[in-house]
């Protein structure tokens, strides 16, 4: 593999710091102009959301306020929402039991473009502190970017293409912590010149090693940072905008002397148009081009790399109402290479392209009633390149190409039982594409610590998922209860087959039973499977004016997963949780106290490591302010109050690494 050449990202630094200097000289300017937005009417619990339809908005100001180490983390304090987490520094979310490919992670609409999803280890490649908004999308809506949505789709916003004009914004945030040493800093500056906009951002942030109720985990520091640099052209019925971004990361990940060094490079082109047509409204697109690097090192010695170079692009239609109808169509195409070179690698190199065509509707049936409904179906192809190594088994030896055609729809109706009250039922067919690894895999994957051998054999994985939800959404008590069921005909899954090779005839290690290398070997294998969970949350607002407010919310969530031929328990499976928390607005101050029950695990896959329940409690203070020419807020956050021994039950590595320990975190933005 030729090597990557990536340039340093500190003159993005050196950009944002001029701009920030610059801006902060000009006069200030008018309120933002926002363009006109995508309006569809009817949700799953009514209202009126963007075309996007996202089942759930984190803003920016939500965002300061949650963990800022990794994005399954920043969502895991929502119902129905873990942490893969492997260590503080990666962690991807997990919903209702499903994660990697089935729950697709996209960065304003295209791909992330990394390697997050081939393991646990592997960070997402956007870090929390470029975060603008993060979009949590379920049924019809989620089609628009995913075949697979049983589990949902998480939507990543950084807002450094700039949509519409905007005031001459400049802050400076800051943010400190205990329990892993925090220390971070960012600059952003945006505003409009004539007919341009722009936006500017840097961050920077390190943690040494993180502390436990147990000790120093070592081997989990990380340092980070990023920049990015968008700027935009508008015209009277659009715009059209080009960013280019970096990130570089170096990570410990629980591992003795073990760190990965993570490099991306990123392009974003975007634009939409008004269009005063009889079938087409609006038209807009995106496409994002990245190179993505990270090499695994051992005592700081380069090991295995792993590489994923690609692009990812779509182009969204809004149709003019028709009758009662309105909706988005859409074609999106992506193609990338993935490759892992070196002494651990376990796969060969591939090339992955796919193209797909989507649309997402919504139809007043009556004054009461609503239907939504979507479709997407994909063509999806892999290109696997002949492939031998020492260590590997032999079992995919050649070169070798498959192809699928997954085909998704979702249905939900909902209907009003009165002006506070809706209740929903979502029914959802999907289907996805094996993904590289599930077909070519034939190695030890280091992680998590197993020999994994992909089929290559496998046919697409399909399953049915039924929900019902009853929704309050007016009045002093609201809120949302859900139950849902998933059924797998097909669901890949990784299953024991004995251990791993012996290889020591022809000079490899060996894995087999015994062996000083021993690893237990898996195979991807598609069973069928069944999901099945619910959801609730509910507030209770017993003080509401606008100066003082109180109340009360409390949450829960559970999830069952299970091989429906054997009834044993499918792997690393969120044993669900109670809660409740106390929030408040009082003198300008904004605080929430809460305390989380997570129940025990003992419904495990073979070989799978119980876990014990625990309770976690934490508090939270915001305050905006104002100083001079300044406004700004603070925040401060505690995290388990009783520094309780915590293991989660979705890690690989749950039996090494407990959650953090009691911590403070405080936060500080300035805008001027």
């Amino acid at each position: 593999m030729k090597p990557h050449v990536v340039p340093s990202i500190r003159p993005l630094f050196i950009l944002a710091a001029s701009t920030l200097v610059l801006a902060a000289q000009d006069k200030p300017a008018a309120a933002p102009e926002r363009l006109k937005t995508v309006v569809v009417k009817g949700t799953a619990i009514g209202g009126e959301v963007t075309a996007v339809s996202p089942t759930l908005i984190l803003s920016n100001t939500v965002l300061e306020r949650l963990p800022q180490s990794n994005i399954g983390d920043v969502l895991s304090e929502l119902p129905g929402v873990v942490s893969s987490y492997f260590g503080p520094n990666s962690g991807r979310p997990v919903v209702r039991g499903l994660d990697g490919d089935r729950l697709k992670i996209t960065q304003n609409g295209v791909g992330s473009l990394d390697a997050s999803s081939a393991s646990p280890d592997h960070a997402v490649s956007v870090d929390p502190l470029a975060l603008r908004e993060a979009q949590v999308l379920r049924g019809p809506a989620a089609l628009l970017y995913s075949t697979s949505i049983l589990g949902g789709v998480i939507n990543l916003v950084d807002a450094r293409i700039p949509d519409r004009r905007l005031g001459q914004t400049q802050s400076v945030m800051g943010r400190v912590g205990s329990v892993d040493g925090l220390r971070s800093a960012g600059i952003l500056a945006e505003g409009s010149v004539g007919s341009f906009s722009y936006h500017v951002d840097g961050f920077d942030k390190s943690t040494d090693d993180l502390r436990t109720p147990v000790g120093r985990i070592a081997d989990t520091s990380a340092d980070n940072r990023g920049a990015g640099l968008g700027v935009s052209y508008l015209t009277s019925n659009g715009y059209v905008g080009l960013s280019y971004s970096g990130l570089d990361s170096t990570y410990g990940v629980a591992e003795q002397d073990i760190r990965i060094g993570l490099r991306q490079r990123r392009w974003d082109l975007a634009g939409k148009s008004e269009v005063a047509g009889s079938v087409v409204r609006s038209l807009s697109y995106r496409v994002g081009a990245a190179d993505y690097a990270h090499t695994e090192f051992e005592a700081g010695v380069a090991g295995s790399t792993f590489a994923n170079d690609g692009w990812d692009g779509r182009l969204d239609l809004e149709l003019v109402k028709f009758g009662s109808v309105e909706g988005v169509v859409g074609v999106q195409a992506s193609r990338f290479d993935f490759s892992v070179v070196g002494d651990e690698a376990f796969l060969p190199d591939t090339r992955n392209a796919a193209m797909a065509t989507f649309g997402s509707f919504v139809q007043n049936l009556a004054a009461d009633q609503r239907l939504r409904y979507g479709f997407r179906v994909e063509h999806a192809q892999v290109d696997a390149s002949a492939w031998t190594h020492a260590g590997a088994l032999g079992v995919n030896p050649a070169a070798d190409s498959a192809s699928f055609t997954p085909a998704s729809f979702a249905f939900a109706w909902a209907k009003d039982l009165n002006p506070s009250w809706t209740s929903t039922v979502n029914l959802t067919r999907t289907e996805r594409a094996p993904n590289f690894q599930e077909l070519y895999a034939d190695g030890p994957h280091v992680a998590t610590d197993v020999y994994e051998v992909g089929d290559r054999a496998l046919g697409k994985e399909q399953g049915f998922g039924l929900e019902w939800e009853l929704a309050k959404v007016r009045g002093p008590v609201s809120g949302n209860f859900s139950v849902y069921y998933n059924r797998f005909s097909s669901f890949i899954a990784m299953q024991r087959n004995g251990y791993g090779p012996d290889l020591t005839a022809s000079g490899g290690p060996d894995y087999s039973n015994g062996g000083a290398d021993e690893l237990a070997r898996y195979d991807f294998v598609s069973v069928p499977a069944d999901f099945f969970g619910s959801e609730v949350k509910v507030n209770f607002q017993f003080v509401d004016t606008p100066v003082s407010k109180v109340g009360l919310e409390c949450y829960g969530d559970f999830v069952r997963a299970s091989n429906r031929d054997t009834s044993e328990a499918l792997p690393r499976i969120s044993p669900g949780r109670v809660g409740a928390a106390l929030h408040g607005l009082e003198s300008g101050w904004s605080w929430r106290l809460d305390a989380t029950y997570h129940f025990a695990q003992n419904h495990t896959a073979p070989d799978e490591t119980r876990t014990a329940g625990y309770t976690m409690v934490g508090a939270s203070l915001a305050r905006p302010f104002k100083f001079a020419q300044l406004d700004g807020q603070f925040t401060l956050r505690v995290i388990n109050l009783l520094d309780q021994e915590a293991r989660n039950a979705t890690s690989f590595i749950k039996d090494v690494l407990p959650m953090p320990g009691r911590g403070i975190e405080a936060g500080l933005r300035l805008n001027f």
